[in-house]
């Protein structure tokens, strides 16, 4: 087996109407179906702009006892952040800055690269990578 990249990320998340508009306004991403719905389960898959489904939202108070000892914003130790490879730097900046959600630049142009830090509602670190943007 060889692994060739990140097929999607999956979030868990008691608002997800919330969550879904964030990751809209700040991500650009399209809501898309979730078959989980013909389970029961609420949510979206997030589409990028090749409509591809790399974020999975899921509402976590419709997916029954599965989800029960997951708690979206609580600390989960065992992941740090989701990496993005995003285009785009200075208009996601300026997006930020409109909708007024805090963000952190870490600016390594020495190598190529300028990462933006945001949190999604569920206490989500994101790291979005821009290469020569």
């Amino acid at each position: 087996m060889q692994v060739s990249g990140i097929d999607h990320v999956n979030v868990l998340t008691d608002d997800l109407e919330a969550t879904a508009l964030f990751y809209e306004r700040v991500l650009a991403l399209r809501r898309g179906a979730n078959p989980s719905l013909r389970m029961g389960v609420a949510g979206y898959w997030m589409h990028d702009a090749a409509d591809r489904p790399i974020v999975h939202l899921v509402d976590r108070l419709t997916g029954g006892s599965r989800y029960d000892d997951y708690h979206p914003g609580a600390p989960t130790n065992a992941l740090h952040h989701v990496a993005l490879r995003c285009e785009g730097f200075t208009a996601t900046c300026e997006r930020l800055e409109s909708l007024g959600i805090d963000y952190r630049v870490n600016d390594l142009q020495h190598i190529g690269l300028r990462q933006i830090f945001v949190v999604d509602p569920n206490a989500v670190n994101l790291e979005l990578n821009f290469n020569g943007d």
